[in-house]
């Protein structure tokens, strides 16, 4: 199967700048909130909300990493070293959700784009790793 544009693009850039992955998905990420921060015309409270989610972004970056390697033991050895990785979804989709409505109701623009961010985040990983 060819691999799509996109990811032949970031491989290149990966492989020439010595870069990571996650060092493309926090600055895609970045970008797109500061976007939200600008057009929301917010000030400096939107801009807390953009750094609180690009950091939350971050730590779920590297959530989603483990919870890669641990489905990956137990398809191996039938046993993981956390025995609980399997609930990180559920808990996923039911914060999200919650906090969707929050910030909804409180016209927290950036905050909102983050719950999105969050939301397609897992089909980008599933999609990532299908090529790499």
């Amino acid at each position: 199967m060819p691999q799509p544009r996109l990811v032949v693009a970031i491989n290149r850039l990966k492989k020439r700048y010595k870069l990571r992955t996650y060092h493309f998905e926090l600055g895609f990420v970045f970008l797109f909130l500061a976007v939200v921060a600008f057009i929301s015309k917010k000030g400096w409270i939107e801009w807390v909300g953009v750094f609180a989610v690009y950091f939350s972004f971050a730590h779920a970056t590297v959530a989603e990493r483990l919870a890669e390697v641990q489905a990956r033991e137990k398809e191996v050895t039938n046993k993981a070293t956390v025995e609980c990785f399997y609930k990180l979804e559920k808990y996923f989709y039911a914060k999200e959700l919650c906090w969707c409505v929050y910030f909804f109701v409180l016209g927290a623009w950036s905050a909102l784009a983050g719950v999105f961010i969050f939301l397609i985040y897992p089909m980008w990983r599933k999609w990532w790793r299908k090529y790499n």
